[in-house]
């Protein structure tokens, strides 16, 4: 949750072709979502919640000022399990990626990412959010390579998801 509007930053993949989801909050209560708008491109969407009072909002970092060997904090639901905390570090910034389709950079972690924790925050050691955990590296023999995207990257794609519904790109047609 990044403002107190109820909007909720997550990804894509975790809300694709829904326009209603279940929010759990960290209180135990359970409230309908509304899909604001999604970016397959970046695998970034947000969510709005309505009628909570109160409600915690994330405090952004800077991902462009995240340095190799910083703590970081993977928070996210692995397998159902709610409110879920790995640590790790930051194993890498600008990390580009052959594997999957991707608009900007990864923050790279070796703080456990595993599925449930799409669309989770990565965060600092000071609690600013410096990421969405978003993907992982699994393959026989590979352990600890997480990735997430950079916050100072997603936050123009969040803004237009807001107003817009979807992310207007500009193009070059003949």
């Amino acid at each position: 949750i990044f403002d107190k509007k109820g909007y909720i930053v997550t990804n894509n993949h975790v809300v694709s072709g829904g326009t209603d989801v279940n929010v759990s909050l960290s209180n135990g209560t359970t409230v309908t979502g509304k899909v604001v708008g999604t970016d397959p491109s970046t695998d970034l969407a947000v969510v709005k919640i309505d009628g909570v009072e109160n409600l915690p909002v994330a405090i952004l970092g800077d991902s462009d000022a995240l340095q190799v060997g910083e703590t970081a904090i993977a928070i996210g639901n692995p397998l159902g399990l709610q409110g879920t905390v790995t640590v790790g570090v930051i194993s890498a910034v600008n990390r580009s990626l052959d594997d999957i389709d991707q608009r900007f950079k990864l923050i790279q972690t070796d703080a456990a990412i595993n599925p449930g924790n799409s669309g989770g925050a990565l965060v600092t050691a000071d609690g600013k959010v410096v990421g969405i955990n978003s993907a992982k590296i699994a393959r026989a023999g590979v352990e600890g390579i997480g990735f997430a995207i950079p916050i100072n990257q997603a936050k123009g794609i969040i803004e237009q998801l807001i107003a817009y519904g979807k992310v207007n790109r500009a193009y070059l047609g003949v």
